[in-house]
């Protein structure tokens, strides 16, 4: 294992090791005084940019965990780069609470804009690390990594493709309606939405609306199963995507 980098704000820490075939690049930056914590996943010997996936995990999960950890894998194998980053009170960030979310709705936005500037550091810092193509850029969320990355996605204006899986107008998502809509910011991103027929979480008519919202190229996929259940199909839509957009 090797590391580099300077414990400065600003700066970025990297830690290494192989993983087989692959390199893991566990890496760590400040955002406005917050160390924020990601990994990155990609072929051992790669030199030439790649697609850069970022994975964002759903709420209670983190980035070592099978969402980004072990999809990134395989995902990695097909010559992409695919990182994600432990959302704002979840992994190894300095306050773990991950309900607190959902607790307190008056800081959604906070909490959007929060995670928005931190997925743009992300796309700051990364390219002078690993060997990424900047202009080819994807996102890929599960629940509430979708209900972050919209916002996220939308204000960076870096990605060309997103799949927002597991998520609908309202709530940590944010509205669709208004001049402040993330939703119809998105126009110049391909974005495709994986919804659950029988969601408890997400009525219908939410990701119906979401999906409504978006002006440029759009895709909506209907799957059978409950919020919960994120499983083959899902991942499998999602890695479609990027596959046919990046």
């Amino acid at each position: 294992m090797t590391y580099r980098g300077s414990r400065e704000p600003g700066a970025v820490q990297v830690s290494e090791s192989l993983l087989g075939d692959l390199r893991q690049v566990n890496f760590w930056f400040r955002c406005e005084g917050e160390l924020v914590p990601g990994v990155a996943y990609l072929p051992t010997g790669a030199t030439e940019p790649m697609p850069l996936v970022l994975i964002q995990h759903p709420g209670m999960s983190s980035k070592d965990e099978y969402f980004v950890s072990e999809v990134g894998q395989r995902w990695a194998k097909r010559g992409w780069v695919c990182a994600g980053l432990d959302a704002p009170l979840h992994g190894e960030r300095q306050e773990h609470d991950p309900m607190a979310l959902f607790r307190r709705p008056e800081r959604y936005e906070e909490v959007r804009a929060q995670f928005a500037r931190e997925v743009a550091m992300a796309l700051d810092v990364l390219p002078g690390h690993l060997p990424i193509d900047t202009a080819r850029v994807g996102y890929v969320g599960y629940s509430l990594g979708s209900m972050l990355g919209i916002a996220a996605v939308a204000r960076s204006g870096r990605f060309r493709a997103a799949a927002f899986c597991l998520v609908g107008e309202g709530g940590l998502a944010g509205s669709v309606s208004g001049p402040d809509s993330d939703a119809a910011k998105l126009g110049s991103v391909a974005v495709r939405i994986v919804g659950k027929l029988n969601d408890e979480l997400i009525p219908r008519e939410r990701t119906e609306a979401l999906y409504a919202a978006l002006s440029g190229e759009r895709d909506l996929q209907w799957l059978p199963g409950g919020h919960f259940e994120i499983g083959p199909d899902v991942i499998r839509l999602a890695e479609e995507w990027m596959r046919l957009k990046l």
